[in-house]
């Protein structure tokens, strides 16, 4: 009986803690909401009025009015966070004019030697956001400070820096690329080639040096450039990525050729057909699909032999679109009357171009 009476005295205390802590820390927060809706108006006004923000009549730049109770909320760490991601958000959301205010807001507030402080910082993700913060906000000036993190082993404070110097110079930030020793992921790959399409076109240089990179990923890179910005010239640069030492290269040159081709890229591809990879020769088979101008379609025939219904597939694709008698070819082979062909073939003249 004493034990039971223990243990509920216990529990009861339990509860009663928990029930306290709930209510402090729900107290605590309804406290916390309200000032960060203050914040939130305060920072949205000043805001907008940097957006609109017009220079004085003599033409020369004036400062932004801010309230004395905003330069006091400076001090706040939790307020100065919230009015930094705002600046940021909206930054990103406006160009021209309106950008260039929110600039000058930020440089006015001391944000910019706030931004230095943290670079500084031992912690990679307070870096990695003060570089964030240089790229966005334009701190050109900053560049030199940011373009060395473009090489570091972090690879997230690597990946922020690579945007920043593209963000601060455009196509010209690219030649990160000569120096980096570290691989650039698909993920980053993905972050360049989105950041590149927001940034005015000027002449792009490099990309032939960098497709005889000995980092691959710097190869791959420079492939799909190569193919987003349609460079013909470096056609023959290209098709020698075909006989790179690492496969995901030379299925990237592959891809590359399907939207950069010649009249006897098919041939170029085939030739390579018989050492390719598994996956590889997929793509070989796809890219001739689209190029088309197969010599010799007995030579794609000869590969309907194999026994893996992907395979098969792509060769007959290859065949009917890479050649204007394809079609005919593969209809007249005994093969096409046995399965999967023939069910395959149907589907295949659907997509006959």
């Amino acid at each position: 009986m004493i034990y039971f009476e223990i243990l509920l005295s216990v529990f009861l205390g339990l509860a009663t803690f928990l029930i306290t802590f709930l209510s402090f820390y729900l107290f605590i927060r309804k406290i916390w909401r309200r000032a960060y809706l203050k914040w939130d108006r305060m920072i949205d006004m000043l805001l907008r009025k940097a957006i609109f923000f017009h220079e004085g009549n003599n033409g020369q730049l004036t400062s932004i009015p801010i309230t004395r109770r905003l330069k006091d909320n400076l001090n706040n760490r939790r307020f100065s966070n919230r009015l930094v991601k705002k600046i940021i958000l909206a930054k990103r959301n406006v160009s021209g004019q309106y950008g260039d205010n929110l600039r000058q807001l930020y440089i006015q507030l001391g944000l910019d030697k706030k931004a230095l402080r943290l670079l500084e910082s031992r912690k990679w993700h307070l870096q990695a956001y003060a570089i964030q913060q240089i790229g966005t906000m334009g701190l050109k000036e900053h560049l030199a400070r940011v373009y060395r993190y473009t090489n570091c082993k972090n690879n997230l404070i690597r990946m922020e820096a690579q945007i920043a110097v593209l963000n601060l110079i455009g196509f010209e930030g690219l030649r990160f690329l000569d120096i980096i020793s570290y691989q650039i992921t698909d993920w980053q790959q993905i972050r360049l080639l989105k950041e590149l399409s927001t940034v005015p076109q000027t002449e792009l240089t490099g990309i032939d040096k960098w497709l005889s990179s000995e980092n691959a990923s710097v190869t791959i890179f420079a492939l799909k450039l190569a193919r987003n910005y349609r460079r013909y010239e470096l056609y023959e640069n290209i098709v020698s990525c075909l006989d790179h030492n690492n496969p995901n290269v030379r299925k990237q040159a592959i891809a590359t050729l399907t939207d950069i081709y010649v009249e006897n890229t098919s041939e170029v591809l085939l030739a390579r057909f018989e050492r390719e990879t598994y996956q590889n020769q997929i793509a070989i088979m796809n890219a001739i699909a689209v190029i088309g101008d197969v010599q010799n379609v007995s030579t794609l025939l000869s590969y309907l032999d194999t026994e893996k219904a992907q395979m098969k597939f792509a060769v007959a694709r290859a065949i009917i679109n890479g050649n204007k008698t394809g079609l005919e070819c593969l209809v007249n082979d005994q093969r096409s009357k046995t399965y999967p062909l023939i069910d395959m073939i149907p589907q295949l003249k659907t997509e006959i171009r």
